[in-house]
């Protein structure tokens, strides 16, 4: 159930296309299968980053695990990578958030991820 949220000032010129392609260097390095991810793209009326309001991005990643500091590390180089290219926005002019769920507190087929876990011997 890994999730990634990307908000920006800057659209990308194909929304859809750039989504997909976070959502495969994503899963990537989050370590889960891409059928398991969950990748939006919001655009923000105004975005102030460093006492400006050049282009800037906030990025949340959420998972239940594979949220750890080496991890976290390759996915930050990589997903600034695509923000870069797509965006023109570098790595310096924007923040991406880790946040470790626990199961308990995932909805997702009228149950939680700890129930769908348990059910799955995992």
């Amino acid at each position: 159930m890994p999730i990634l949220e990307v908000t920006s000032r800057k659209s990308p010129s194909d929304v859809a296309a750039f989504t997909k392609r976070l959502s495969v260097v994503f899963a990537e390095q989050i370590g889960k299968d891409e059928s398991l991810c969950l990748a939006t793209f919001r655009k923000a009326d105004e975005l102030v980053f460093a006492g400006t309001n050049e282009d800037a991005y906030l990025i949340r990643v959420s998972s239940i695990g594979h949220i750890e500091e080496e991890r976290n590390t390759r996915a930050t180089k990589a997903i600034a990578a695509e923000m870069q290219k797509e965006l023109g926005i570098g790595s310096d002019r924007g923040y991406i958030l880790f946040t470790d769920f626990p199961a308990a507190n995932i909805g997702h087929k009228d149950t939680t991820f700890k129930t769908i876990l348990k059910e799955l011997g995992l």
